[in-house]
């Protein structure tokens, strides 16, 4: 009998037959993500555990086998985060409870393989709220993924990535014990996952954006904030094409709004008038010149809210720079409302509308974070990529140097952006490579890259961002936790510990 078959009869009798599977269309339905860009890869065997100790005991196993393994959350990533050519995938969606919320201390506990839609579902009825709302990848995404990836989404301008709310962890080691630990203060096993900082060195770091390389989390210990009842919105539109103008208005709003602040971002003109194109503008074109600007804002009190309300309408409207816009002058239809609520719909809506994946199609996302203050010079370099490469993708191509630029709580902003292409085979492979190219472009203008997957993370080790000295510290830290070298092989060119990042590295 061979070593998978030992295995997959070793792990059925712990976790039962109900929730292992090896029959083609399981691994067929496992074989990707959202991620067409890719080619099917099929695991082994498709395993579904419901708690941490289950996920320790098929870490033994696949140890004493010799078999990698890939964690997996909801699937919806876009940048081969979570899919296995053989070995054993690991399924984590059963592993869903909501374990904790405090409302005392602040903080809550779940599984990592719970929703960002299950866990708003339950906080913000009771008038609480996890800061970020989950990924513009949907509500259907886990937290866990939202931890490996250190994912931006809603709310992410006032609370920051993922990590940033993140107490601590419980993660198994892919080591032969499947050994569990806990991080933040539920290190000590006296105390409750109250904080981050201080019983020990911060192990948490370790499994934020580490893409499921270095553990396997099971368990999350989050932030919980109250939710402010009163917010607002606000669009102006600026009047010319100048992000030397955006990042000026921005660093005034970050400066003094502040708190305020649960939204702010900008939409390109390129975006305007491609969203222009699509509505029901009637005879007249839109009377826009410039990117628009979003702003979302909130308050324990109306009277706290008015006061940032006069505050952005004197920023924004103190100059000819920007003036107020409302959306129906692209589309008439569209009514805005005198009192505004928060709709969770909003940014997930945006997000399928402009940037996600259509079935024909490959999406090849570029996501990464600048500095502020660089808007003005690297907005021109995010578009120069294109500009330059405009005869090099296949024909029928949609690139976006961004589809909104988000910004975030501590003077950076994202681009949220990447290029299409046609889910065809000969036009695959050219977009993988003009995708690993424009990434590592990126890399090279001082680009921080937060949704890395496999694609990425290649990437970045093709540009040769790291030194040598991270390199071994990256390898000695992976080799510490995984012995066998079977946790996620491949994610960041860690092909081998005998390998070394520039045996793949790309001359431009």
């Amino acid at each position: 009998m061979s070593k998978v078959k030992n295995a997959y009869k070793e792990i059925e009798n712990i976790i039962g037959d109900d929730y292992i599977s090896d029959a083609d269309f399981m691994k067929a339905a496992y074989s990707r993500n959202v991620d067409p860009a890719f080619p099917d890869r099929w695991a082994d065997m498709i395993v579904r555990p419901e708690n941490t100790e289950e996920v320790s005991e098929i870490v033994k196993i696949a140890n004493k086998y010799k078999i990698h393994m890939v964690p997996r959350g909801g699937g919806a990533d876009l940048v081969g985060g979570s899919v296995s050519e053989g070995g054993i995938l690991i399924d984590l969606t059963r592993m869903n409870k909501i374990l904790e919320i405090n409302e005392d201390d602040y903080y809550y506990i779940v599984e990592c393989g719970v929703t960002w839609g299950a866990l708003l579902s339950e906080l913000h009825p009771r008038g609480l709220t996890s800061g970020i709302t989950g990924p513009g990848s949907g509500f259907a995404a886990t937290i866990g993924g939202g931890l490996s990836n250190s994912t931006a989404g809603g709310g992410s301008t006032k609370y920051g990535l993922v990590p940033d709310v993140c107490l601590g962890v419980e993660v198994v080691l892919p080591n032969p014990q499947g050994t569990i630990v806990r991080t933040g203060s539920a290190a000590n096993q006296y105390a409750t996952p109250f904080c981050r900082y201080g019983v020990a060195p911060d192990f948490t770091g370790l499994f934020m954006g580490d893409v499921g390389t270095m553990g396997i989390k099971t368990k999350a210990f989050m932030r919980l904030f109250p939710d402010p009842p009163y917010k607002a919105s606000r669009m102006y539109v600026f009047n010319k094409n100048n992000y030397s103008k955006v990042f000026e208005k921005a660093h005034k709003l970050r400066k003094e709004v502040n708190d305020g602040l649960l939204g702010l971002s900008v939409l390109p003109l390129e975006i305007t008038m491609m969203m222009a194109a699509r509505m029901a503008t009637g005879p007249k074109r839109p009377r826009v010149r410039g990117p628009l600007c979003a702003i979302s804002l909130e308050a324990t009190d109306q009277r706290i809210l008015d006061v940032y309300i006069e505050k952005v309408d004197e920023i924004m409207t103190k100059d000819e720079t920007t003036r107020p816009f409302n959306f129906q002058e692209i589309d008439p239809t569209m009514e805005r409302p005198d009192t505004w609520q928060y709709n969770l719909e909003a940014s997930f809506n945006y997000f399928h509308n402009m940037i996600s994946v259509a079935p024909p199609k490959v999406t090849c996302t570029t996501c990464h974070k600048v500095p502020m203050s660089g808007l003005p010079e690297l907005s021109k370099k995010a578009q120069q990529f294109d500009i330059d490469h405009n005869k090099t993708y296949p024909p029928g191509t949609m690139a976006i140097w961004a589809g909104v630029i988000a910004f975030m709580p501590n003077g950076n902003c994202i681009f949220v952006g990447g290029f299409n292409a046609d889910n065809v085979e000969e036009k695959r492979q050219l977009s993988m490579n003009l995708w690993h190219k424009k990434i590592r472009y990126q890399v090279k203008y001082g680009a921080a890259h937060y949704w890395l997957g496999e694609s990425i993370s290649q990437s970045i080790t093709e540009a040769g961002a790291f030194t040598k000295n991270f390199e071994q510290f990256f390898r000695d830290m992976k080799k510490a936790v995984d012995p066998n070298f079977l946790l996620s092989p491949n994610k960041f060119h860690l092909h081998t510990y005998d390998s070394k990042f520039a045996d793949y590295y790309v001359e431009e």
